[in-house]
């Protein structure tokens, strides 16, 4: 069992995608007090549970023409307002 910050330094990633993991991602941690603990074992089993394989990307494009609207950019907006 690891502070959050041993446990960044030993896996060598920051502190704050650390903190991201457990706040948005539900890393689990023990929390004793206002310290976070994270246990090898818990990091395992949620590394394992998180796994996604990305595939490849399609090969057909489909294209899409886009005219721009007249007058709907910034610079007609302020020149309305001055």
């Amino acid at each position: 069992m690891k502070t959050v910050q041993q446990f960044a330094e030993s896996i060598n990633i920051s502190k704050p995608i650390i903190d991201a993991w457990i706040y948005r991602y539900g890393l689990p941690v023990i929390k004793i007090g206002r310290r976070n603990y994270i246990d090898d074992n818990d990091y395992s089993k949620w590394i394992e549970e998180h796994k996604t394989t990305i595939t490849k990307t399609p090969t057909f494009v489909i294209p899409i023409t886009v005219k721009p609207a007249r007058g709907s950019g910034i610079t007609s907006k302020i020149r309305r307002i001055y």
